[in-house]
């Protein structure tokens, strides 16, 4: 577990371009080293899961560019169009991190299809209704890869029907930041910190309805994810080191920011120290990201589709 201090934040961003660059390629650097594994062993399946708020979706689409400009032929697939209508749940499917949310044969059968190189059609998902919202036509590359993100790609239940022909994926942000008083930042605390930004934004929910949803979240993560980390070959560390910045800005700069996490709110969920980051450091300007970060999925502007 890589750690990393706020003085040492502080210090780098005495020049904000260099930092960021700096982070940036790092980042660029890990995608590098996770293309060069998926390509010594060609398999035609890479099968990518995290947390949620891990930056799983821009993680998939760095890989499928850095492999598409080797010439490999890439097809994305989201396991989260696979989920089952609300009525077609069975009674284990108990919440919305649950396995059992997932039409598996018909994602396993899709993913086969497409590896052989057949055109298919690709269900997309209506979070609104909670019922398939209809299908799009998608060609399969023969000889290609197909890269299939959710959280449940590593979970036997789907990755034992793929496993001999996959390599397993594992992405989060897995660096701990030091407060100037020796507090510990942990990982999760930071991609609440994400979805706060991502949610207010694109789905109109309260910071507070995030937090409290984090709950939620946190045990689906410790029931159905981390026990699955040991299928992946491949770990990426989803964190950059100018981050907090980016957080500083955003989310000090809501007005609500102040009314709805207040310091008795913070404390009763564990926020204290966080936003003890957030405000000890200097707020970075957007147009410092580069639009195919991975921040950028939390905080808008990517040259990405979501």
């Amino acid at each position: 577990m890589r750690v990393i201090d706020l003085e040492n934040i502080n210090y780098n961003m005495r020049n904000e371009t260099q930092f960021v660059l700096r982070c940036e390629e790092v980042y660029h650097d890990k995608i590098s080293a996770a293309v060069g594994t998926i390509l010594s062993n060609r398999k035609p399946f890479v099968a990518l899961t995290g947390p949620s708020g891990s930056g799983k979706t821009t993680t998939a689409m760095r890989l499928k560019e850095y492999l598409e400009n080797l010439g490999v032929g890439v097809t994305v697939l989201s396991m989260d169009n696979f989920f089952l209508p609300l009525d077609q749940r069975p009674p284990e499917a108990s919440d919305w991190e649950s396995p059992y949310c997932v039409n598996i044969d018909l994602l396993v059968n899709t993913l086969w299809q497409l590896a052989e190189g057949r055109e298919v059609d690709m269900p997309w998902y209506d979070f609104k209704t909670g019922n398939t919202g209809g299908y799009t036509k998608v060609q399969g590359h023969k000889d290609g890869i197909v890269l299939a993100e959710g959280i449940h790609m590593l979970n036997p239940m789907i990755f034992d029907k793929i496993r001999e022909a996959a390599h397993g994926v594992y992405v989060a942000p897995r660096t701990r930041i030091i407060t100037n008083d020796d507090k510990i930042v942990r990982p999760e605390q930071l991609r609440v910190a994400r979805r706060m930004i991502r949610d207010y934004y694109n789905r109109g929910h309260s910071l507070r309805d995030t937090v409290m949803r984090a709950e939620s979240v946190d045990r689906g993560e410790i029931n159905y994810i981390q026990p699955n980390k040991k299928n992946a070959s491949i770990h990426i560390d989803t964190f950059h080191d100018y981050e907090p910045c980016i957080l500083a800005k955003f989310l000090l700069g809501l007005p609500e920011f102040e009314k709805e996490l207040d310091d008795a709110f913070l404390e009763e969920h564990g926020l204290t120290d966080l936003m003890k980051v957030v405000r000890g450091v200097p707020a970075l300007s957007t147009p410092y990201v580069p639009r195919n970060s991975l921040i950028r999925e939390f905080v808008g502007g990517s040259s990405f589709d979501y």
